[in-house]
């Protein structure tokens, strides 16, 4: 929530208010029937508030950068007389940040994550030979590869498509730094499933491993893509 405000200070502050007030009602709770607190309990809260919350914050963050005037992206796909009828020219005459170039690259970047995921799976289908990790014995480094490589292709066209300087160079270590990510999110999805002693984070996608199998891969992106588009992009 705190995110979708323009008030920088309510964004700072938030993360470790609500760290704070965790810990109060950690320390105060007095249900019947349940065990003390442990430092376990605050561990696993605040990786929840943490890998849940203020990570996937950074999406809103990245999506509300240098908004466009609804009227430049209308006027590419619409000619004035269709843009002066409804539903075209409320959002015209509103001038809200409907467009902007965070949501762009917002969606181009989810769309390097899938290319990632499709090409590490499949890659370490074919090639998969070198274990990566012992968190999650079906990723390989041959996946890895492969999935860098697809998010490098794809970032860097869309950096090209969208007049990032130097495209293929910030586009490549964009793509780059997202699938890395990517897989850090998924593999921390894998460690707290090992950790709780799951196969599955859910039963809403069967043979999916749970929703959170599906989102896990965007979950940490959001930071660095935020943090790496405001340094040397915009």
């Amino acid at each position: 929530v705190a995110a979708c405000g323009d008030n920088a200070l309510v964004r700072d502050a938030m993360f470790p208010l609500t760290g704070t007030m965790t810990i109060i009602y950690l320390l105060l709770r007095q249900e019947r029937n349940t065990p003390p607190t442990t430092m376990n309990d605050v561990a696993a809260t605040f990786m929840g508030v943490y890998y849940f919350g203020y990570m996937p914050s950074f999406w809103i963050r990245l999506r509300t950068l240098h908004p466009i005037q609804p009227a430049a992206v209308l006027s590419i796909f619409a000619s004035p007389r269709l843009r002066s009828r409804w539903p075209l020219a409320p959002i015209e005459a509103a001038g809200a940040d409907v467009f902007t170039q965070g949501a762009l690259i917002q969606w181009w970047t989810m769309i390097a994550i899938v290319a990632a995921d499709v090409a590490a799976y499949f890659s370490g289908k074919r090639w998969g030979r070198t274990q990566l990790i012992n968190v999650s014995p079906n990723k390989t480094w041959e996946g890895l590869l492969g999935g860098c490589l697809a998010a490098i292709i794809c970032s860097a066209l869309g950096a090209c498509l969208m007049h990032w300087p130097m495209p293929l160079v910030s586009g490549a270590l964009y793509g780059l730094t997202c699938s890395v990510m990517a897989l850090v999110g998924d593999l921390t999805v894998s460690l707290l499933k090992r950790s709780a002693g799951v196969k599955d984070t859910g039963r809403l996608l069967p043979g999916h491993g749970g929703l959170l199998d599906r989102l896990d891969s965007y979950l940490l992106v959001a930071a660095p893509a935020y943090f790496f588009v405001t340094l040397f992009i915009l």
